[in-house]
C-alpha cells in the first residue's frame, strides 16, 4: 500500500523510525568484537546503515517518493552556501576554546591512535564525514523534511528532542551545545531547501574539535 504524503499515517512511521533506528544505534553501535583499532569504523558504519540506509529504503519503498524531498539535493546553494561561510567563520573559534574545556578535551580526538599514527587522520577524517552525511540525512532530512510538510518550521524543534538526546553519552557541555548546534543544522537545512550545507558544516566542526583536541594534547 502506497502512503500518501498527507497521510498521517507517514509522520507516524516517521517517528516510529526514529525511534528504533536511534535506539539499535545507541546500544548497538559500537562492536567490541571488531577491537579497540576498528570500533570506531565499526560505529561508522552501524550509523551509516541505520540513519541512511534504512531511511532511504523507508522513504523509497515504502513511501514511494524521492530522495531528494528529504534534502538530498543542491536546494539553493547560494543561500546555505552563504550560512555556512558566515557559521563556519564564527564557530571554529568557539570550537577552538570549547577542545580546551577538561571534559571534551579529555574525550578528544575520538580515535586516540592518531595522536601516534598521523597517517590515520586521512580515514578517520573520511569516516567522520560519512558518519556526519549519515546524522544529517537523518535528522536534517528523515526528520526535518519529512516532518515538515505537516508541521513547516515547527519540525526544527521537533527534530532537536532525538538529536540532543543523541549526545546523552557524551559530557554535559557538548549536550549543551548540540541544542544550538541542531538548531542552527536545521535553519541553515530548513532555508536552503537541502541538508549539504548543515552536512559540510557538521564534518567541519567535528574535525576541527578532534584537531584541535588533539594539538593541546
Amino acid at each position: 500500500m502506497k502512503i500518501s504524503i498527507d497521510d498521517p499515517v507517514r509522520e507516524a512511521s516517521i517517528l516510529l523510525c526514529a525511534a528504533v533506528l536511534l535506539t539499535v544505534v545507541h546500544f548497538h553501535g559500537y562492536v567490541p568484537s571488531l577491537g579497540p583499532r576498528a570500533q570506531l569504523f565499526g560505529w561508522f558504519a552501524v550509523n551509516v546503515g541505520a540513519l541512511l540506509v534504512v531511511p532511504a529504503l523507508v522513504i523509497r519503498g515504502g513511501f514511494h517518493e524521492r530522495l531528494h524531498a528529504y534534502g538530498l539535493r543542491l536546494g539553493n546553494a547560494r543561500v546555505w552556501g552563504r550560512d555556512l561561510g558566515v557559521l563556519a567563520l564564527g564557530l571554529l573559534p568557539i570550537a577552538f576554546f570549547a577542545a580546551r574545556i577538561p571534559a571534551i578535551r579529555d574525550a578528544y580526538p575520538t580515535y586516540r591512535y592518531v595522536l601516534t599514527e598521523p597517517w590515520l587522520w586521512i580515514p578517520t577524517t573520511l569516516g567522520w564525514g560519512l558518519y556526519c552525511f549519515a546524522w544529517e540525512f537523518f535528522f536534517r532530512g528523515f526528520l526535518l523534511f519529512g516532518l515538515g510538510r505537516r508541521l513547516g518550521s515547527v519540525a526544527i524543534f521537533v527534530q532537536l528532542l532525538p538529536f540532543v538526546m543523541a549526545h546523552y553519552p557524551k559530557s554535559e557541555p557538548e549536550a549543551f551545545a548540540s541544542i544550538g548546534g541542531g538548531l542552527l543544522f536545521a535553519v541553515i537545512a530548513w532555508r536552503g531547501e537541502s541538508f549539504l550545507g548543515a552536512w559540510l558544516l557538521h564534518w567541519l566542526l567535528a574535525t576541527a574539535i578532534n584537531v584541535f583536541a588533539a594539538a593541546g594534547k
